[in-house]
């Protein structure tokens, strides 16, 4: 090689311009992704706390019973739902389900005798039939708003749509996430 050449090459390696593009450049798709993370994540968040919202407003109007003759408890219910997720929700995507118990220790399943010591009731396995229906049952409510004194567990779910793609395929599925809220409430007597 030539001096020249050689002088070219050494300029070259002591010039810095554009040596912060190059680390932006680096730093930029990474940076990018946390922030979009971030938002998706936080999004994300408000809706569960407008989805528990709305789950407990719904379990208020639920426990009272009260019915008009224009609505019955159950158009009561949905319409709370909607009310009170609509602002940031789309209602008609929200799935509301309620179970009703006689009271809070039949919230579990019946019980049974775990013969090979595994934790999991196995076919075979003896069990007290709670509700008298022949089979085992891992939950013995029934479905509805329940009568008066009985306890009822709300359960609102909502498939929320992530926006970005990347986000999605890490944290969801097919870039969705279940959103679930929960309320147990006590009928009051009506």
């Amino acid at each position: 090689m030539t001096p020249a050449r050689f002088g070219k090459i050494a300029r070259f390696n002591r010039d810095a311009r554009g040596v912060t593009m190059v680390e932006f450049g680096l730093i930029a798709p990474v940076l990018t992704l946390m922030i979009m993370g971030i938002v998706e994540l936080g999004l994300m968040m408000a809706g569960q706390a407008v989805l528990d919202n709305a789950t407990f407003v719904a379990s208020r109007i639920g426990k009272t019973g009260y019915e008009t003759k224009d609505k019955k408890q159950d158009k009561q219910i949905a319409e709370a739902i909607q009310k009170a997720a609509s602002s940031y929700l789309d209602p008609n995507k929200i799935i509301v389900t309620s179970t009703a118990y006689s009271d809070y220790d039949s919230m579990k399943p019946e019980p049974f005798t775990d013969t090979n010591k595994n934790g999991v009731r196995d076919a075979g396995e003896p069990f007290v039939d709670v509700n008298g229906n022949g089979s085992y049952d891992t939950n013995v409510g029934s479905s509805g708003y329940g009568a008066s004194g009985q306890v009822v567990l709300y359960t609102a779910t909502y498939n929320w749509t992530l926006f970005t793609p990347m986000i999605g395929r890490l944290i969801g599925k097919n870039n969705v996430v279940p959103l679930q809220a929960r309320v147990v409430v006590k009928n009051e007597p009506f």
